[in-house]
């Protein structure tokens, strides 16, 4: 049987996957195709498409058998701007992860004794690689609005982030309820011990950090700009960074632990639709017609 042939602009975790499977492989490559602006001797049957469309990208879209875009934003745009494209051949497959086996509760546990917090303490979490477009400025005058006091905020990024964000914050009287982690070991284990994760980001990509925080039984809040508002529901959606409900919702998940435990539990089963075996199962699938 000859392999399905894949290719895209950029790898992801997905595309890394697809090529430690016998049956899958990147579509070779010429120098003299790339000259000419289509890239490929041959034409990919599965094209996975993210950014900007250029002239290679189209190329590869209409000639595919089935393309995959991230998000269902990704897929309407594509549909009007390429009017020739069936529907049918665009399969959304949101941008995935493989979880961590941690026991959350025991993870929690563990954290709160070793930073000598008490075990009712609820941990906000904040983390991005670029945390000015993430909308940290934003994330901490929504917690400077918190009434709530059971609380800490966990800020994590790499260490340039969290030097810069030193600067900008010192203006605020934080006391002890802030802890910045630089360059954090484990990044899936801040996500398991916290309980509230926000992100109220300026950018549009869709973020896989919602679906790790869901995963992992977080409440979660991000904005409308962002594809990743495509998996959570009307309550966790911001209208824009600013949004001026959102540390009214915060503090009512922090006062209502009936309310917080549902949401967690909501969000672990929707998240689990999304890791990486299941992404890997719909690719099978569309992929089957092509084993024929």
């Amino acid at each position: 049987m000859m392999s399905i042939t894949i290719d895209f602009k950029t790898p992801s975790t997905i595309t890394d996957a697809l090529l430690e499977m016998p049956e899958y492989e990147k579509v070779a490559q010429t120098s003299l195709m790339n000259k000419i602006g289509l890239g490929s001797k041959e034409q990919a049957q599965l094209y996975f498409h993210q950014g900007a469309l250029d002239k290679k990208s189209t190329h590869a879209i209409l000639h595919a058998h089935a393309t995959i875009v991230n998000s269902q934003r990704s897929k309407a745009k594509l549909l009007q701007i390429l009017n020739e494209l069936d529907e049918q051949s665009v399969e959304v497959i949101y941008p995935t992860f493989e979880p961590q086996e941690i026991d959350i509760k025991e993870a929690k546990k563990a954290f709160l004794q070793e930073l000598q917090l008490p075990k009712k303490t609820r941990l906000i979490l904040f983390t991005a690689s670029n945390l000015k477009t993430a909308g940290v400025k934003e994330f901490i005058q929504t917690i400077m609005s918190l009434q709530a006091r059971n609380f800490r905020v966990i800020i994590a990024s790499d260490k340039q982030q969290i030097t810069a964000l030193k600067f900008q914050i010192s203006k605020y009287n934080f006391d002890d309820t802030l802890i910045l982690y630089e360059d954090f070991h484990n990044m899936d284990l801040l996500f398991a011990v916290s309980d509230i994760f926000v992100l109220p980001t300026h950018n549009t990509a869709f973020s896989t950090d919602i679906l790790k925080a869901m995963y992992y039984k977080s409440a979660v809040f991000t904005t409308a700009n962002s594809s990743s508002c495509e998996v959570v529901d009307v309550f966790a959606t911001m209208s824009d960074p600013s949004d001026a409900s959102l540390p009214f919702k915060i503090d009512a998940l922090l006062s209502r632990k009936e309310d917080l435990k549902l949401i967690k539990k909501q969000n672990r089963k929707i998240a689990k639709k999304f890791i990486l075996s299941k992404a890997l199962q719909t690719l099978v699938r569309i992929s089957e017609p092509l084993k024929l």
